[in-house]
């Protein structure tokens, strides 16, 4: 059976059944216990004492009628057993209408409690004074049966583990029934109107939570008066919103800036085809072209990574990617009046790294790296042992105040500087998603060293057996 959904009918039925429990067999759980040590108001009480209602009942199932009116006692398999285990048991079963002793019962209790007395024994507990085992008890009551108002008289029986099942049971009885049920119901509505009122304020999170779309991520859910259980919740999703806020933000810049940064080659494109007689016509054309081609390929590599959210795990060599990036870019380069230098070891670098993400980031580093070196200038790529990869250009350099926000898409030191496009955020988005890092480093005598480190788990030859780096320089010959 599935528990109710509602947490205040879920603590309701607990709480009935918790209580039941505790109402029914605690009291008795507890006099027991405190009656096997001997402890507190108890301490003439003890274990024999809780054996008698078992008894009784034992011997009242015995009571037999005869057609002629004759009351007795019968041996039943029930009384011979629980005799058997109890040797030192007797009792007396007394007809109070007919102050009659019955038949089987003891001759000595029989006496001791006779009919004849002017005392009614509802419920006497007693102790045998020729009795040498101190902790024997007896036990006296008149209860109403089938065949008439019997007095029993019980004596000699030791308590056994069996017993406090039975004197459980004995408390499931129509009159404590009835008791339980007007405490339980006071009980339980005082419950569900706690409850009900300690939920309130989870009510009123869930109405400020339901209000919250995509235009009003900024609101939080109030969390000042939540339990103390439901706020660490309540905060984790306030983090949560503050999380998607900043995506958000982020994408909405990244959208506006994307549009600007297309804007601006296509008004250029525009205005030179308009004078397709200037003497640098196509130049420009093929230019504004390129720019363009520039954007929108780095719009797919962001794309695509968001799109792929399992990383690939596979070995590279870096050395071989790298080389091939150069070679594919060289003649870019050399165009602009730029060379590319690769200083890497003999031996492979492998790394755990997809091998598109890795040529798209250092595709990327080339790119801007090129961009920035003075004309004439030579960009050095470095690969290390470690499975770390240098780009450093001799240009302008970043400030140390810009190392972080240069990684941010489009982003632009001032409206006056031209922006970094998309290239840098690329990276960094590959970065993370390959578990590596990325970051920017002044050069030695000035410029800017971007740096990339992948993950640890890389394979090369050991450095005792390595030779010195090897030192490419690409020319014009290594146009394809």
């Amino acid at each position: 059976m599935r528990p109710p959904r509602s947490l205040s009918s879920r603590l309701i039925v607990y709480w009935i059944v918790g209580s039941a429990l505790a109402f029914f067999v605690l009291p008795v759980a507890i006099r027991i216990s405190i009656a096997a040590l001997g402890l507190g108001e108890f301490r003439d009480e003890n274990l024999e004492s809780w054996t008698t209602k078992r008894a009784r009942y034992v011997v009242q199932a015995a009571l037999r009628e005869a057609p002629d009116g004759h009351k007795f006692i019968e041996q039943t398999a029930e009384l011979r057993g629980y005799m058997r285990r109890n040797p030192e048991f007797r009792f007396a079963a007394i007809d109070v209408g007919a102050g009659a002793v019955l038949p089987g019962s003891s001759e000595e209790l029989a006496t001791a409690f006779a009919p004849s007395t002017r005392v009614d024994m509802l419920t006497i507990s007693f102790h045998m004074a020729n009795d040498p085992n101190p902790n024997a008890r007896g036990w006296v009551r008149t209860i109403g049966t089938a065949i008439g108002d019997i007095r029993f008289v019980l004596y000699g029986a030791y308590f056994r583990p069996e017993d406090l099942f039975y004197n459980l049971s004995y408390t499931l009885t129509i009159r404590n029934f009835f008791v339980y049920l007007p405490f339980c119901g006071v009980l339980t509505l005082i419950a569900f109107v706690v409850v009900r009122r300690g939920l309130a304020p989870l009510r009123a999170a869930a109405g400020a939570a339901a209000v919250i779309d995509v235009n009003s991520l900024k609101e939080r859910i109030p969390s000042a008066d939540l339990p103390s259980e439901i706020a660490p919740f309540v905060e984790a999703v306030n983090h949560a919103l503050a999380r998607v806020d900043e995506g958000v933000a982020r994408q909405r810049r990244f959208l506006a800036n994307a549009a600007h940064e297309l804007r601006t080659p296509i008004t250029i494109l525009c205005a030179h085809l308009a004078n397709p007689d200037d003497a640098t016509f196509r130049r420009d054309v093929k230019r504004d072209a390129r720019r363009i081609r520039t954007i929108v390929e780095q719009l797919l590599s962001m794309a695509h990574v968001d799109n792929q959210r399992d990383s690939v795990e596979c070995e590279t060599d870096l050395g071989n990617v790298a080389l091939s990036v150069i070679l594919n870019y060289m003649p870019l380069a050399i165009e602009n009046g730029r060379n590319i230098e690769l200083e890497q070891p003999p031996s492979p670098i492998i790394a755990r790294a997809d091998r598109w993400a890795v040529e798209s980031i250092l595709t990327n580093l080339i790119e801007n790296a090129v961009r920035a070196e003075p004309k004439g200038g030579t960009v050095q790529v470095r690969v290390h042992r470690d499975a770390r990869i240098e780009v450093s250009d001799h240009g302008d350099g970043v400030d140390p105040e810009d190392r972080d926000a240069v990684f941010e898409p489009f982003w632009r030191k001032n409206s006056v500087t031209r922006g970094a496009g998309l290239g840098l955020a690329v990276a960094r988005e590959l970065m993370d998603k390959l578990d590596g890092r990325i970051w920017v480093e002044e050069t030695s005598g000035g410029g800017a060293t971007f740096k990339i480190s992948f993950r640890s788990g890389v394979f090369g030859a050991p450095l005792s057996n390595a030779k010195a780096p090897a030192r490419l320089r690409p020319t014009v010959s290594d146009r394809t």
